[in-house]
C-alpha cells in the first residue's frame, strides 16, 4: 500500500497537480523527439515504460494518463542501474518531483532534474509506474498511456523557453490589461536574463470564460487550448477571475507541467487579482504580475517553493536556506523568485528575482527549455 498525500490548495502564487493525452502541432522539423504508447500493469500494480536515450540526449518529459491513480516508483539507467526510486523521497521534508505522489490518473515525469541527477547515458532507460486506488493499494491489470518528449540540449547553460499566453474571452481587448501583461513580460525577461533564460512568448485571443479553471484541479477548457499548441509550448491562460475568485494571482498546472494536451497542462493568471483593489495596475503592481508570470511557470518547470507556509518543508535544492519560521524565512528566502508569496509592508514589497543555481539547473533541465 501507498501511503496518500492530501490535496494541497494554496492562495496567491502557488500551485499543483499533474497531466497527458494528445499531442500537439509540429513546428516543423521537430524539437521535440516523442513517443507514446500504453502499457498495462502486472501483478505487482507496477508497468515499465521504457525510455531510449541517444549519444545526444540530455533530458525527457514523460506524461502519463490511467484507469487509476498514476506515480513514478522507480528509474533505472541504460546499464539497469536504479538512479531513482520513490521511497527515497517520499516521506522526506524536501520537494524533488511530484511524480513521487498518486494524487490523480495524469502523472508528470521531468528526468532528470538537477544537474547531480544521473546524466543520460546512452541506452534503453527503464521508468517504472504504478496503478494506485483511493485507499494507496496497487492495481494489477491497470492501463496506463504515456507520451515521451525528448531533447537533444548540448548548452545546458542557456535556454529559450517557447510560451503561447491566450486571453480570455473579451480580455485582450482591454488596452490597460494588454499593456500590463507587456510589461510585465518584460520584468519577467530582466528575471530570467542573469540566468541565461529568456522567455519567447507569443500572444493570441481566445473565447474561454474570463473565470478561467484553477489549473490543479483539471478542466476541459485547458486541454481543448493545449490543444492548439506547438509541441515546445508552455499554455498559459490570462483571465480576469480563476475559479470565481481573486484570491489567487495565478496557478501552475504542475510539478512539473506537461508540454502535452491533458487537463492541467496551463499556466493560468487572473489579471483582477493582480490589479488590486481599484483594478488599476500601479507600477508596484506591473512588477509583482511579471514576478508572479515567472514563479507560476517556475512551477511549471518542475521548482517547488523553497520552503512551504508550514515552514517545515522545503525543496531539494542544496543551496535554499532550510529556514523554519516566518520571520526567518523572509529575511533569508524573500526575494527568491518562487518564496511561496509577496514580503510587503505597508508601502512596498521586496523583489523577488532572485534563483539559486540549482534552481537555475532544474529551469534548464526542463524539456521544454531549448
Amino acid at each position: 500500500m501507498r501511503a496518500m498525500l492530501p490535496p494541497m490548495r494554496w492562495n496567491l502564487i502557488f500551485l499543483f497537480t499533474l497531466g497527458c493525452d494528445e499531442l500537439l502541432k509540429d513546428r516543423g522539423g521537430p524539437a521535440l523527439d516523442t513517443t507514446d504508447g500504453c502499457v498495462q500493469t502486472g501483478s505487482t500494480g507496477t508497468a515499465e515504460i521504457k525510455v531510449e536515450s541517444t549519444r545526444e540526449m540530455s533530458g525527457f518529459l514523460l506524461t502519463s494518463k490511467g484507469e487509476h491513480l498514476v506515480a513514478v516508483d522507480e528509474i533505472r539507467d541504460g546499464s539497469d542501474e536504479q538512479v531513482f526510486y520513490w521511497e527515497d523521497w517520499y516521506y522526506l521534508d524536501t520537494n524533488l518531483t511530484s511524480a513521487i505522489w498518486p494524487n490523480t490518473q495524469e502523472m508528470v515525469l521531468n528526468w532528470p532534474i538537477r544537474a547531480e541527477e544521473a546524466p543520460m547515458s546512452e541506452g534503453e532507460w527503464t521508468v517504472v509506474v504504478s496503478a494506485v486506488d483511493g485507499s494507496g493499494v496497487y492495481q494489477a491489470e491497470s492501463e496506463i498511456c504515456y507520451t515521451i518528449q525528448s531533447k537533444d540540449d548540448d548548452d545546458l547553460e542557456y535556454g529559450e523557453v517557447n510560451i503561447r499566453l491566450v486571453y480570455a474571452e473579451g480580455v485582450g481587448e482591454m488596452e490597460a490589461v494588454t499593456e500590463a501583461i507587456n510589461a510585465a513580460i518584460l520584468v519577467w525577461e530582466d528575471i530570467w536574463a542573469p540566468m541565461n533564460l529568456l522567455p519567447v512568448v507569443r500572444i493570441e485571443n481566445g473565447d474561454f470564460s474570463k473565470d478561467v479553471p484553477y489549473a490543479g484541479d483539471g478542466s476541459e477548457d485547458i486541454y481543448d487550448l493545449t490543444l492548439d499548441s506547438f509541441e515546445d509550448e508552455i499554455t498559459m491562460m490570462v483571465g480576469e477571475t480563476i475559479d470565481g475568485s481573486t484570491s489567487y494571482l495565478g496557478v501552475a498546472g504542475g510539478i512539473p507541467g506537461t508540454l502535452t494536451a491533458n487537463s492541467r497542462s496551463a499556466v493560468v493568471m487572473s489579471w483582477l487579482a493582480g490589479a488590486g483593489s481599484d483594478g488599476v495596475f500601479s507600477p508596484l503592481e506591473i512588477n509583482i504580475l511579471g514576478e508572479t508570470m515567472a514563479h507560476e511557470i517556475g512551477h511549471f518547470m518542475g521548482l517547488f517553493h523553497p520552503v512551504e507556509q508550514t515552514w517545515a518543508m522545503w525543496d531539494a535544492c542544496d543551496d535554499t536556506p532550510n529556514c523554519s519560521s516566518e520571520s526567518e524565512c523572509d529575511t533569508q528566502l524573500g526575494t527568491n523568485l518562487m518564496y511561496p508569496s509577496p514580503v510587503c509592508d505597508v508601502s512596498t514589497c521586496l523583489t523577488q528575482d532572485a534563483l539559486s543555481n540549482i534552481q537555475t539547473e532544474i529551469l534548464q533541465r526542463y524539456t521544454g527549455t531549448l
